[in-house]
């Protein structure tokens, strides 16, 4: 997978949390996934309900790479930082450290382990 590619998936998954949309997340993400955010774990299909309550003004992905890949899986990392729209959601709001192993199934690309690390 390029570089393009796979930024678009990351994308892809941001918008269907900003979006509130359980379904479009399980869409990119396994329910099987090992989601590990604000220092709780979870699979990917509890995540994807807690997308649904989701608060998400805006987000900015930066630095973004790819740190490992072979021909089934590929590892991303980058910078995200978000902004929500209420303010008793601010522990949602800052900016993070985030890295997403994505593994090829039936030809499609999906998460399968997620953490975020707060940086500010």
């Amino acid at each position: 997978m390029n570089r393009e590619e796979l930024f678009k998936l990351e994308n892809a998954m941001w918008e269907a949390a900003k979006n509130r949309d359980a379904a479009a997340y399980l869409d990119i993400v396994s329910g099987e996934a090992v989601m590990v955010c604000g220092g709780y774990r979870c699979s990917g299909q509890e995540y994807a309900q807690i997308v649904g309550q989701f608060d998400c003004k805006s987000y900015r992905i930066d630095d973004f790479e790819i740190v490992g890949e072979d021909e089934n899986t590929v590892q991303s990392h980058y910078i995200v930082t978000v902004e929500v729209s209420d303010p008793r959601n601010a522990d949602l709001a800052g900016v993070f450290h985030v890295t997403t192993t994505w593994k090829r199934v039936n030809d499609r690309w999906k998460a399968i382990f997620n953490m975020d690390q707060r940086l500010e």
